[in-house]
């Protein structure tokens, strides 16, 4: 290896060196910049916040949970309906 070669390697790796010092200087300069914005925001304590309404934790005697119906057909014959409503694309005029 050329005296050459070990000085451009030097450079890149004293670039490669500034650029990262220089990119955790500026993430270190916005995370102290949120930090005192943060700090300056006044918030209530939690015990002290409080909802706009009342929040129910029961539900209303008017509302009743309805079962669901199922219908007792043979998936054959439900398969045979779908199919039969189906319109094939010949009679629309498409193809």
């Amino acid at each position: 290896m050329s005296p050459l070669d070990m000085l451009i390697f030097l450079f890149f790796i004293l670039v490669t060196i500034k650029a990262a010092t220089s990119c955790i200087d500026h993430w270190r300069d916005i995370d102290e910049a949120a930090e005192r914005a943060a700090s300056r925001r006044v918030r209530p304590s939690p015990s002290v916040v409080r909802t706009a309404r009342p929040v129910r934790t029961v539900r209303p005697s008017s509302v009743r949970v309805t079962p669901i119906k199922h219908i007792n057909a043979p998936a054959a014959s439900v398969r045979n309906t779908t199919i039969a409503r189906q319109t094939p694309l010949k009679d629309k005029g498409v193809a």
